[in-house]
């Protein structure tokens, strides 16, 4: 029992899983390391109690056979590696997290207004942020 996610090798995806005190819920700027059947899952992770715990969680029809799944060895944004099965991954929730770069010009200013447009953009969640004066 496979399920309609489409996960691309080193991609980056923010995604939920069926609510569980085990994993959490939210999964925020994941990489996809390896997409795995059952058995080698089982060599990273102990999948087959994991999936025990989790079955209440998932949605009605869902297979409560661990090895009806593929799974998904994903590394977190602080380093972590785990792996999920797909099944435990609410599909509606999984979007691709792209990057582009802004630029943007800013006139009339002067040097002592750089720290102020900085601290503008790291106020509203912009970090990666590198201002020049010309």
């Amino acid at each position: 029992m496979n399920t309609d996610i489409s996960f691309k090798l080193r991609g980056v995806y923010s995604f939920d899983v069926y609510p569980t005190a085990l994993l959490g819920t939210s999964y925020k700027n994941v990489t996809i390391l390896g997409i795995m059947d059952p058995t080698t899952a089982a060599k990273k992770v102990d999948i087959k109690s994991l999936h025990v715990m989790m079955f209440p969680t998932l949605p009605a029809g869902s297979s409560s056979n661990f090895e009806d799944y593929d799974y998904v060895e994903i590394k977190t944004s602080t380093g972590e590696t785990t792996v999920l099965s797909m099944g435990w991954i609410n599909p509606a929730t999984v979007t691709q997290v792209t990057s582009s770069t802004a630029v943007a010009t800013i006139g009339g200013i002067s040097a002592a207004d750089v720290p102020r447009i900085i601290n503008a953009l790291v106020q509203n969640g912009f970090n990666d942020v590198t201002v020049s004066l010309t």
